[in-house]
C-alpha cells in the first residue's frame, strides 16, 4: 500500500474519532474529550498537509519553480510540530484549570471510558500504518508524532474516566494530561528545530567549513576556497556552492579534474552531493571572506 493511501485511510479514520469526541463530549459534560477531540481535530489538519506536501513534493520542476517543491514535507514537518506544541502548551492550561474545580465536575464516565477506548484503537492501527514511513522522512514523522500523541493522550482519558468511575478521582486525568503535554513538546521540538535549520538554510550538522577548507586547500592547485555557502534543500540533499582561487591561471577545461577532485572530497567526506564552483585567479585578496 503506497504511503498516500495509507495516510487517506488514517485521515478518515481520525475525522471519525473527532466527530465521535466532539458530540460525546458534549453529551457526556466531558472536558477531557473534547480536549482530546481538539487535539485530534488539530492532528486531521496536520495529516492533510502532509497529504498535501507529499503530493506537491512529486511535481518536477518547472522554469519558474527550479527546485521544484522539495521543501514542502520539510515545511508540512515545521507546521506540524509547531501545531503539536502549541496543543500540548493548551491542554497542560486546560488541564491545570480543570484540577482547580475537579470535585465540580459530573461527568457520564461509561461513555469517557468507550469513546478513549474507541480512540486507543483508531489511533493504534493508524500508528501502525505510518510507523516505517517514519523512518524515512522528516513529514511522514510529524504525522507519526501527532498519531503517537493522539493515541497517549487517549490513554489518558481512558485512565481518568475510569479512576472516576471506580474510585471517584476527578483529577487522575489532568495530571495525565499535564504529563502527556510536558511530553510532547520535549520530542516535538527537536522535529521543529531540525525542520527550522532546513528552511532557514543553516549549515547541516556534521559539516564543518573549516576543515572543508583544511582539505580543499591541501590540494596543490589550490590557493584558497572562499565565499562558501552550504545548506540542505531537503532531508537528502545537501547543496555546496563556493569560490576556488587557483595557484595558476588554467583554461577552463583544465579546471575539470581540480573540480572532480574537489567534489569527490565532499561527497566522501560530507554527503555533499550538489556542488557549484567558481573558479579565479589573480583577484584581489580583499575581497576573499571565507563566507559571505
Amino acid at each position: 500500500m503506497k504511503r498516500e493511501t495509507r495516510l487517506k485511510w488514517v485521515i478518515l479514520l481520525n475525522i471519525i474519532i473527532t466527530a465521535s469526541q466532539i458530540i460525546g463530549g458534549i453529551v457526556g459534560n466531558s472536558m477531557a474529550l473534547i480536549s482530546d477531540a481538539m487535539h485530534n481535530f488539530s492532528d486531521v489538519a496536520a495529516l492533510i498537509l502532509s497529504l498535501v506536501a507529499i503530493i506537491l513534493a512529486s511535481k518536477e520542476a518547472t522554469y519558474s519553480k527550479s527546485f521544484g517543491y522539495k521543501r514542502a514535507e520539510v515545511l508540512a514537518a515545521f507546521v506540524n510540530s509547531a501545531v503539536i506544541i502549541a496543543v500540548a502548551i493548551y491542554i497542560i492550561v486546560e488541564s491545570i484549570q480543570r484540577l482547580q474545580v475537579a470535585q465540580s465536575l459530573e461527568i457520564n464516565n461509561e461513555l469517557v471510558i468507550w469513546l478513549a477506548a474507541v480512540a486507543i484503537v483508531a489511533n493504534g492501527l493508524s500508528v501502525v500504518f505510518l510507523a516505517s514511513d517514519a523512518k524515512h522522512s522528516m513529514n511522514m514523522k510529524s504525522a507519526f508524532l501527532h498519531l503517537l500523541s493522539d493515541t497517549l493522550f487517549s490513554v489518558a482519558v481512558l485512565g481518568g474516566g475510569l479512576a472516576m468511575k471506580y474510585y471517584g478521582i476527578t483529577w487522575v486525568d489532568s495530571i495525565l494530561s499535564i504529563l502527556i503535554g510536558i511530553y510532547l513538546i520535549a520530542t516535538s521540538w527537536k522535529l521543529l528545530w531540525s525542520s527550522a535549520k532546513i528552511l532557514m538554510q543553516f549549515v547541516p550538522e556534521g559539516v564543518d567549513i573549516p576543515e572543508i577548507v583544511k582539505k580543499v586547500e591541501k590540494l596543490t592547485e589550490v590557493k584558497n576556497i572562499h565565499h562558501i555557502h552550504i545548506w540542505q534543500l531537503d532531508e537528502y540533499t545537501i547543496h555546496m556552492e563556493a569560490h576556488v582561487d587557483l595557484n595558476d591561471d588554467l583554461n577552463v577545461s583544465e579546471t575539470h579534474a581540480i573540480q572532480e577532485k574537489i567534489e569527490n572530497l565532499m561527497q566522501s567526506h560530507f554527503s555533499i552531493g550538489h556542488i557549484t564552483l567558481q573558479f579565479e585567479h589573480g583577484l584581489d585578496d580583499g575581497n576573499k571572506e571565507l563566507i559571505q
